[in-house]
């Protein structure tokens, strides 16, 4: 069930928000939504809203982009991180769960 609300949140944030996702945080997204409860789909496409409005902080990664980190719940929390492309897209190219 979750796997096909986050394949069609993925696709509608491609399609009409021109957000782009690596393969690898894509992977990561799908494999770890199959273990989590509604909260985790919630908290996703808040990330995303917040990618679209251009929130987040400097990740201070090699990639030299933005992250957004909310808390998933009470110990975890869910980090995306981000680079704006010059044609207006965003490029999601890190996604990670883990303890605070």
């Amino acid at each position: 069930m979750h796997m096909e609300i986050i394949n069609r949140v993925i696709e509608e944030y491609e399609q009409q928000y021109n957000i782009i996702f690596d393969k690898v945080p894509l992977s990561k997204i799908r494999d770890e939504c199959e273990f989590w409860k509604n909260d985790w789909v919630e908290t996703f496409k808040r990330q995303l809203r917040r990618i679209r409005k251009g929130e987040g902080v400097p990740a201070h990664d090699k990639e030299n982009g933005m992250q957004i980190t909310d808390p998933l719940v009470k110990n975890k929390y869910m980090r995306m991180c981000f680079k704006q492309q010059t044609n207006g897209s965003y490029y999601i190219y890190y996604f990670k769960l883990d303890n605070r």
